[in-house]
């Protein structure tokens, strides 16, 4: 199969390091909170248990989550022929509310110093009609670059449920916006992480270049703008490492045979939605800014993901936490901890 965009550069071979549990998981105690209403199209997201320090942050998550599903309640309430396309994003966000709460510690926000208690539910006003759907959208893009700077505020446990539930609100408006944040932390310990998610691109790049030459025109376009993008992030990725970053292969076993642009579209998602556990592992290092680079990451590849499927006639993905790890979505005590 030919490719429709110049082959990547040959990395050198790979000699990842490893990286503990423990320093993925960072510390961790008992919270909870509650999550934002959101669109149909998106997925969710969740984390393990947080420090007490992570409280403000974690009310502040419950509190955007409570106010979306208010909003998206109140929108549905005015226009039930919007239901059958508001029902399954409010589902996504009743479900991150209901995880984000197992994190919350009643009464733990009691005091000025953290963060105080959650506030009742609070709508946003929409406009009927129509334009309904497109602040819902804006809404859903403003909830997840908050979650992105939660990420950073965080400790490494509760920054991948922050980091999970921002992909799925970024999937629900389908875009992601600005630059991504900079990476300035280099530790050799976040090495392995680092590894993955460049392995992960180096199959986007390859997927890419395959489905390129089946598209035309407008289409084409938009695939290579993504080969750029991708090719990017590899660079940059590459850049962070102090180790041997990991090679890209001569080829790859791609999860859609692609025969028409139809397919093309479906493997674009599918290469898009296989880079969103990896940036969620690297949102659990140590590095803060390593970790909004990754929540970024994820973000963006859910937008693609939910915008070359709705090119494709698929459905949006059932999850509600996309590429987060089922035991994320409970607490846990630090890990030898009391």
């Amino acid at each position: 199969m030919p490719e429709a965009f110049p082959p990547s550069p040959k990395a050198v071979s790979p000699s990842p390091r490893a990286m503990s549990r423990r320093a993925m998981l960072g510390r961790a105690a008992v919270l909870g909170g509650g999550v934002l209403p959101a669109l149909p199209w998106l997925a969710s997201c969740a984390a393990e248990a947080a420090p007490r320090k992570d409280v403000p942050v974690l009310v502040g998550a419950i509190t955007s989550e409570q106010n979306l599903i208010a909003t998206y309640e109140s929108v549905r309430s005015a226009n039930a022929s919007l239901a059958a396309r508001l029902d399954p994003v409010l589902a996504h966000h009743r479900s991150h509310l209901a995880v984000l709460k197992r994190h919350y510690v009643p009464g733990s926000g009691d005091r000025a110093d953290e963060g105080g208690a959650v506030p009742s539910p609070s709508a946003v006003p929409v406009p009927s009609g129509g334009g309904s759907l497109a602040v819902l959208r804006d809404l859903e893009d403003r909830a997840a670059k908050a979650r992105t700077a939660d990420v950073a505020k965080a400790g490494p446990a509760l920054a991948q449920l922050f980091a999970s539930i921002g992909a799925c609100e970024a999937g629900h408006a389908m875009t992601v916006t600005g630059e991504a944040p900079s990476v300035r932390s280099r530790s050799d310990a976040d090495a392995d992480a680092v590894q993955n998610v460049l392995a992960a691109e180096h199959t986007a790049l390859y997927g890419y270049g395959v489905l390129g030459a089946r598209l035309r025109g407008t289409l084409r376009q938009t695939a290579k703008e993504r080969w750029n993008a991708h090719r990017a992030r590899r660079d940059e990725l590459i850049s962070i490492l102090s180790v041997r970053p990991v090679a890209a292969a001569a080829a790859y076993r791609l999860p859609v045979k692609v025969t028409s642009v139809r397919t093309a579209a479906q493997l674009a998602a599918a290469l898009e939605d296989g880079l969103v556990p990896a940036y969620l592992g690297l949102s659990g290092v140590s590095s803060p800014d390593l970790r909004a680079f990754a929540a970024d990451g994820a973000q963006r590849a859910m937008a693609w993901s939910a915008r070359w499927r709705s090119r494709a006639g698929a459905a949006a993905p059932a999850e509600a936490f996309p590429g987060l790890p089922p035991s994320a979505l409970s607490p846990r005590p630090e890990p030898g901890g009391e």
